[in-house]
Order: structure tokens, then sequence, then C-alpha cells
């Protein structure tokens, strides 16, 4: 009898036992989707926040919409909620509330577009929050605070010159002022990107009082295709408002040459030899497949890209400075052999292993010869690059900026300031060269643009010194606004 009561009391037990780790095992579930916790996870009880940073920080809100990128960290428990908000008045405004319900978000990227205007914000200060809270038993909190001044003032552009004249593959030069505000950007846009501007008061002497005015050299690609490509002024200040205006300009069209370069197997071999030993010492992959046609035409392609790569940021960094005068010199005295923009051919025998567009001209020479600066500037890049061989950049200001290649003997390093018409380096056969001479391109922002133009004195008076005594009698001889 004393052992069946026995038994029964421990069954009992047994089954209060069972009832209450249902019970709490219910409850921990329970808990565990009402708070998004985990509380078997080891960092469940940490005291570290969750992190926040701007992967851009924002300096205000204007009348266009401006793109907000934040990060959001937590390496521990995970991220519980992000919360964005701004206030003007102590009348906050919600822009993003963010659960994280499903697993540990440990990392976050949030983008979002703030609109002033649409906000109902008005011209003063608003206080933009980011608040960040992990899944910790004490949701451990992060705020990240900015005071973003609000302005919808747009810039006003005005233009000077009243017609640009340009030819495809060509430049031109326009003058222009911006009033209202300073602006952070500005210059001529185009479906082929925006062509910077700079204060005209650095490109003149008689102009450095006139702190409003502006001036864009820029390019007309070769591909300029007017309806796909129209070109506008555009200025926008450091909080993103900005004004876009069109400009007068026409666009005169213009026929190619084409031209072969025509290699036997010695040459072919030679060149294969060479090119190869290059892209090996550059570490560049190339997958051969045998046919000797289109693995000279990759080796080619892949070094060309190679050669872009290297070249891109010595003329994308300009100075806003005018380091030159009057018409560009030839940088031999020789005639080139073809023009910017003409198609090339090159073929082995009749056979085309591939066909370019010529971004500038070669100049062949009987002799080594001297290379002389085309005009004044400072050197922005010496280097040995695979289809172009040692090459010499000069950056002459403005956006301005010329290539020498295929050279053998440099005078002169990167970083030094050069004078029209001296001596830099020697003809030469180096990178794909088959006999001595000399390459050059003349480039604007990095555009191959025609160097016939600048080698040419009436069109550096028509379209350069002309407008600018135009805007002297316009601008310092009127209004200075």
């Amino acid at each position: 009898m004393n052992g069946s009561s026995q038994r029964g009391g421990v069954i009992f037990t047994l089954f209060l036992l069972l009832i209450v780790v249902g019970i709490v095992g219910a409850g921990v579930v329970a808990f565990m989707r009402i708070s998004h916790t985990d509380p078997f996870n080891p960092s469940f009880l940490e005291h570290a926040p969750p992190e926040i940073s701007w992967q851009a920080v924002p300096l205000g809100l204007g009348a266009d919409a401006i793109a907000l990128n934040l990060t959001v960290k937590d390496s521990g428990a995970g991220l519980d909620e992000v919360i964005v908000r701004i206030s003007q008045n102590n009348q906050p405004k919600e822009l993003l509330r963010k659960q994280y319900t499903e697993g540990a978000v440990r990392n976050e990227i949030l983008q979002l577009s703030l609109n002033g205007k649409e906000l109902g914000l008005r011209e003063g200060n608003a206080e933009l929050q980011v608040l960040a809270f992990d899944r910790t038993f004490w949701s451990n909190g992060a705020k990240l605070s900015k005071s973003l001044p609000v302005n919808f003032t747009k810039p006003h552009i005005s233009v000077v010159t009243p017609q640009q004249n340009a030819v495809l593959g060509g430049s031109e030069l326009v003058f222009y002022k911006v009033l209202g505000k300073t602006p952070s950007v500005q210059g001529v846009l185009s479906k082929g990107g925006l062509y910077p501007g700079f204060p005209a008061k650095y490109w003149d002497d008689t102009l450095k009082s006139y702190e409003n005015l502006y001036l864009a050299l820029f390019p007309i690609p070769a591909s300029f295709k007017e309806a796909r490509d129209a070109m506008q002024l555009i200025a926008r200040d450091d909080i993103g408002n900005s004004t876009s205006v069109p400009f007068n300009y026409r666009i005169r069209q213009r026929r190619w040459s084409s031209f072969r370069v025509v290699l036997n197997e010695l040459s072919a071999g030679k060149l294969t030899e060479r090119l190869m030993a290059y892209a090996h010492g550059a570490k560049i992959t190339l997958k051969t497949s045998g046919d000797r046609i289109s693995d000279l035409s990759m080796l080619l392609r892949a070094l060309a890209r190679n050669d872009d790569v290297l070249l891109s940021e010595p003329l994308s960094h300009t100075d806003g400075l005018k380091f030159w005068s009057g018409a560009f010199l030839k940088p031999v005295e020789s005639t080139p052999s073809n023009s910017e923009g003409d198609t090339r051919a090159i073929m082995l025998g009749d056979q085309e292993i591939l066909k370019t567009t010529a971004a500038g001209a070669r100049f062949s020479v009987s002799k080594r010869t001297s290379v002389v600066a085309a005009n004044g500037g400072r050197v922005s890049f010496v280097g040995d690059l695979g289809l172009l061989g040692k090459t010499i950049v000069i950056d002459h200001g403005f956006g301005l900026a010329t290539v020498y290649a295929h050279l053998s003997d440099i005078e002169v390093q990167s970083g030094a300031t050069v004078s029209k018409g001296q001596a830099i380096a020697k003809t030469g056969s180096s990178g794909f060269a088959l006999s001595e001479e000399v390459y050059f391109e003349v480039r604007l922002h990095g555009v191959p643009v025609s160097p016939n133009e600048w080698w040419d004195e009436s069109w550096v008076t028509d379209h350069i010194e002309n407008k600018l005594a135009f805007v002297r009698t316009e601008v310092v001889g009127g209004s200075s606004e």
C-alpha cells in the first residue's frame, strides 16, 4: 500500500514537472517570437550596442532628392530594429522602420531617397536621426544624428558665349556665369558624362575679379549623336540643388578614313613575343586557343584594356591652371600617317586580326629623333605600357592633355613642368610599333579629340582666343553682375 502511494506521488510529481517545463518552454518560445531574440545565443546578455555609419555623409537637403546611404552592424546577437526619422520644429517624421524577424542579421546597408520639399520641410535646419537596436535581452541601442541645412534655392546659369561651333571628334569652349550660389559641380553635361568647368579667373588675369565666371573645354566624341547625347550646362551646389540650361552649339559632321597595319610572319612573331612578355610581367591572364589570329586578337584587346586602366587616373586628374598658349606643336617635324578617328585594320597577311578606331596619329621617322612637348604643361605620367610602349602624358590644364607613345629614351620625370617645344624623349619602337615612330594623342577630359585643330593656329584663334576677347568685352567691359 505504501509502495503504491509512493509510486503515485512520483508520477504526479513528474506530471507536474512536465506541465511546468511545457509552460516554461511555451513562454520561452512566445518570448522569442515577441522579442525577436534568442536566449540560447551566447551573445544574448552582451552590452555592446550596434554600430551605425554613413557611407557618404549628407551635407544638406535641397530642392532635389538626395541619396542617403547607411551601414548598420551588430557583430553579436544581430540587429532587431532600425529607425530613420527627420525632425524640424520638434515635429519628427519617420522615414524608415525596419524589423529583423528572421535570423541574425549582422550587417545591413540601407539606402533611402530624401526630398526636402516632398517631406514638407522649410528652409532652415533639420535633425536627421538613425536608431538601431540589437536582439539581446537588454535591447542595446545606438543613435546617429546629423543636423542638416535645408535650402531650396538653386544656382542660376547665364551663358556668355552665344554660339559654339564644333566638328565631330573635335573640341569646343563655352563661357558662362553661375549666379546666386557657388557651385560644387558645374560644366557641360551630356550622355557621354560630365565635362567639368573651371573658374575663368585661372584662365586669364583680366578675369581674376569675376568669381562667378566659368568656362568649360569640352569634347565632341566621334560617336556623338545629337538626339541621344544632347548637351547642356549644369551647376549643382554642395547640398544637391542643381540647374541645367541648354546652350547654343552646332556640330558639323566629319568623314574619317581607314588604313591597314599589315604584319608578316616575322613581324607578327616578334610583336607577339614582346607583347606576351609584357602581359606575363603585368600578370594579365590570357586563355589561348591555339589559333594564331584569335589569340593575337585577344592579346591586343587585353593589352588595350590594361593600357586604358593605367592611363585613366592621369587622364582624369587635371590642373585648374592654364599652362599652354597658342597653337600646339607636332611632336616631331613629320606628317602623320593617319588622323584621330580613322578606322585601323590590323592584318596578318590578308587575314584581319582586329579592327579598331584610332585615338591618335602616328608619325614615322627615318632615324631616332627628339620628341618635343606640344605645349606647356605638367608631366602626369611616365611609364611602360603594353601596346603604347614607353609613354608620357602631359597635363596642360583645364582637362586638356597630350599623350606620347612608342618612345625610347625618356628625358622627363612625372611631376616635372615642361615648356612648349622642350625635348621630352626620343622616338622608338616600343609597344605595338613596327618601326621608328611616335604616337600622339590629344585628350580632353580623357576623350580622344582631333589634334589637327590644336595644331591649327587659325582654329586656336577662332575657337579659343577670339572667344576670350569676346568675353573680355562682354564681361570685363560691361556688367560683372
